[in-house]
């Protein structure tokens, strides 16, 4: 019998009593700690339904998550297939792009060595090279992103079998 990944991935716990049922009309002392087991079991079955439904819950977000990125894949790669010369303007712009990033931060690490002693004790020099370098900074990368998604090469085409 072989078993599917969705299997093998959790475990299942076996809650049985250990303690074989006894007479215990006439031992108040055992009719106590037999009803201490009966709701310790009870409890236990209820985590473990629990849990149950909680992994089930986790299967059906990962589907989701997974339809979700395979549509946006498959878009992406749609466009890049109606649109290869623009595709390929993008990974040349991306390329132009990464260079303008490191002339970037060697720029800003330039900018702090500069003023290295200024900086001590002074949150007014740090906001102000925050406002400086930050928007920028999250503009470009929010570029950079858009453009790699846009201008990953397409994969290679298999050759058709006659």
């Amino acid at each position: 019998m072989s078993s599917s990944p969705q299997q093998t991935m959790f475990s299942q716990i076996d809650v049985t009593s250990i303690l074989p049922p006894q007479p215990v009309e006439n031992d108040p002392r055992a009719l106590r700690e037999m009803r201490q087991h009966q709701e310790v079991i009870a409890a236990l079955r209820d985590i473990a339904n629990l849990q149950k439904r909680q992994n089930d819950l986790l299967v059906q977000l990962i589907g989701i998550q997974t339809a979700a990125q395979r549509q946006k894949a498959a878009d992406l790669q749609r466009w890049r297939e109606t649109h290869p010369e623009l595709a390929q303007g993008c990974r040349k712009l991306l390329e132009r792009m990464g260079e303008m990033q490191t002339e970037y931060f060697t720029r800003m690490v330039e900018h702090s060595i500069e003023n290295d002693d200024c900086w001590e004790g002074s949150e007014f020099l740090f906001n102000e090279f925050i406002d400086q370098f930050g928007p920028r900074l999250i503009h470009l990368n929010s570029l950079l992103q858009s453009l790699s998604q846009l201008a990953a090469p397409l994969p290679p085409t298999q050759p058709k079998e006659k």
